[in-house]
């Protein structure tokens, strides 16, 4: 159950990408989000299949989506930016690249911001930016 909120609040991100496996497997290995739903429906040109997936051991977090509908052709990257705050932006960029993605911006830290940040395509192309909390 959700807890009460007031005003909007961010609940999910979807990507639409080709390849719905390849997509979700790069997030798996490089940013450990686990897929908690997969959904499978419509037909012709609606037809879609997507996996909803959430950082690991989260409760209730904003989820992110990997789409792909079956019959149309993936827009190209570049559509939208997402971004995950996570432990060590080194390590990740390097999980990043072993898993066939490509590195955009190496890390800087912003010390007037308290954060360390750096850049990175996913396989598909999709720029993800993470951020260190310093």
């Amino acid at each position: 159950m959700l807890p009460e909120r007031t005003g909007p609040y961010l609940s999910f991100v979807k990507i639409i990408v080709a390849d719905v496996e390849r997509v979700y497997a790069f997030y798996n290995k490089v940013l450990g989000v686990e897929q908690v739903a997969r959904v499978r429906q419509d037909e012709g040109y609606d037809q879609l299949d997507e996996i909803i997936s959430k950082p690991v051991g989260a409760d209730v977090a904003p989820t992110l989506a990997i789409k792909c509908f079956v019959n149309r052709p993936a827009p190209p990257p570049g559509e939208l930016q997402i971004g995950f705050i996570v432990d060590n932006v080194d390590e990740v960029l390097k999980l990043a690249v072993e898993a066939g993605g490509s590195v955009l911006k190496t890390a800087v830290d912003q010390p007037q911001h308290g954060v360390r940040v750096a850049f990175f395509n996913d396989v598909e192309g999709h720029s993800v930016e993470i951020v260190q909390l310093l």
